[in-house]
């Protein structure tokens, strides 16, 4: 599997190759702008006030756990138990956090780090705000907390109570995905892009896939964590896009339906 390291190697070559760029595809519209961060700093702020509320597991709720009621699909994760796969998860997350940089390699996007910068803390509050809002509120318990051979002190915590969805997917689901993103609507003529699409993909999934080793997380949270991470990624640069600046459009104007040409 491509490395982190690799990936960000081929990100910078990919933005130094790639000449030619569009027009600036994105703006900002401060309503938008404020509306977007203040959801999104909302959320997290709330989710984080109602971590503090989360009880801890008790001793005899842990033991009264049954593995044979955790879906078929899910039962797995409750045999592993691995540290160095936890450890290589919380790499994978610190190093994602660098991958958004490699687009500081355009001339275009240093010239926008306003814009590339608002639509980035949007994306990543927004996502740990319904992260952690989904945490707090479903409150699953942890493959851990299901695994004998797991030490006791790790299941007595609010955060064993915290598996879905996964916030380490998740948010390299987000990072790496707005990267690709940003980078596709900047070079659309780019040959890099299939190379960079992948390599978003497979940042969430490796670091899935480590937590799903860990005993950290359900396959389902897994899944989730990636769905949502990615849709936001991809979503928040999309709603940023500016009108196209030529081509035909057909709508409604103030006069009624007509064709409007715009070269």
């Amino acid at each position: 599997m491509l490395s982190l390291r690799n990936l960000f190697v081929l990100l910078l070559i990919a933005l130094t190759l790639s000449v030619g760029a569009q027009a600036f595809p994105y703006s900002l519209k401060w309503k938008r702008e404020v509306s977007l961060l203040a959801l999104g700093g909302g959320l997290s702020a709330t989710g984080h006030l109602l971590e503090t509320e989360i009880n801890p597991l008790t001793t005899e709720q842990l033991a009264a756990q049954r593995r044979s009621k955790v879906w078929f699909l899910d039962r797995g994760a409750t045999r592993n138990e691995c540290p160095s796969a936890r450890r290589l998860s919380d790499q994978l997350l610190r190093g994602a956090i660098l991958v958004p940089a490699t687009l500081a390699a355009g001339r275009s996007t240093r010239r926008k780090a306003l814009v590339v910068g608002t639509m980035l803390a949007q994306t990543m509050l927004l996502n740990d705000g319904f992260t952690k809002m989904t945490k707090v509120l479903i409150r699953r318990n942890r493959p851990l907390t299901y695994n004998e051979a797991y030490q006791p002190e790790g299941k007595l915590t609010n955060d064993a109570r915290q598996s879905f969805v996964s916030g380490h997917t998740s948010n390299t689901a987000a990072l790496s995905f707005f990267t690709a993103k940003v980078f596709h609507d900047l070079y659309p003529d780019s040959p890099w892009r299939p190379v960079v699409w992948a390599g978003a993909a497979a940042i969430p999934l490796a670091t899935g896939y480590a937590r799903y080793q860990a005993g950290k997380h359900f396959p389902t949270d897994i899944v989730a964590g990636y769905a949502l991470g990615a849709t936001l990624g991809i979503l928040i640069p999309q709603l940023h896009k500016s009108p196209a600046e030529e081509g035909w459009s057909l709508g409604v104007t103030e006069e009624g339906l007509g064709l409007s040409l715009r070269w």
